[in-house]
């Protein structure tokens, strides 16, 4: 049986913006840096919140995600952490299209990116059932490993949108939709349990819907 790990307080980042964001490019594991936009939203964003002290900021390896942490991290005074299995998707030969495009080139894929993304494999890129499953590994383990009460986790739009998607006990099909409507830096209070249950989640297979 899991031992049950303490209450954590997790605050979830959205990367900030890049040139492809922007564009609405699909970004997946391209390494971009920020935008001066997606810079200066990221400090706002910093800024707006109230006094806290996260001592690490975890993050992925490319430099939008990086930057980010970067920021958070110094107005929490803590330190950013690069954790690679943070990273959203690979996407393949989608990295780079416009949705439109990814629409018109691959329709049947474009619905399920949609609808069902969990079912998609993108063209030459990784399963997201995979990539969430990584994720939720990733995740939890940081917060079972975590010396503090309160941790953040830097995370490009589609992982985001799973973890919160989980978190609010929502399907994936909501995926867009609770990273569109969901303020950019988000808290939760993390019970042991839900701890060990994202764990759990991370081996559980995936039922289509």
């Amino acid at each position: 049986m899991a031992s049950k790990p303490k209450p954590i307080v997790l605050r979830l980042i959205k990367c900030g913006e890049t040139t492809w964001d922007a564009e609405g490019r699909l970004h997946g594991r391209s390494d971009l840096p920020l935008s001066i936009d997606g810079r200066t939203s990221v400090s706002a964003d910093v800024a707006a919140l109230p006094a806290h002290r996260m001592t690490a900021v975890f993050h992925p390896s490319d430099d939008a995600a990086i930057e980010t942490a970067q920021i958070v991290a110094r107005a929490a005074s803590g330190k950013a952490k690069v954790v690679a299995e943070l990273a959203d998707p690979d996407l393949g030969v989608l990295e780079g299209m416009s949705s439109q495009d990814f629409a018109d080139r691959f329709p049947k894929r474009y619905k399920q990116w949609q609808e069902d993304p969990l079912s998609l494999t993108p063209p030459e890129g990784e399963q997201l059932v995979d990539a969430r499953s990584r994720l939720f590994a990733a995740v939890s383990r940081l917060a079972r490993r975590a010396r503090t009460e309160e941790i953040g986790v830097v995370l490009h739009p589609v992982a985001l949108g799973l973890i919160r998607c989980w978190l609010a006990d929502r399907p994936a099909a909501d995926l867009w939709s609770m990273v569109r409507t969901r303020p950019r830096i988000e808290r939760y209070l993390l019970a042991g349990e839900v701890v060990n249950g994202l764990a759990e989640a991370a081996n559980a297979e995936y039922q289509a819907s």
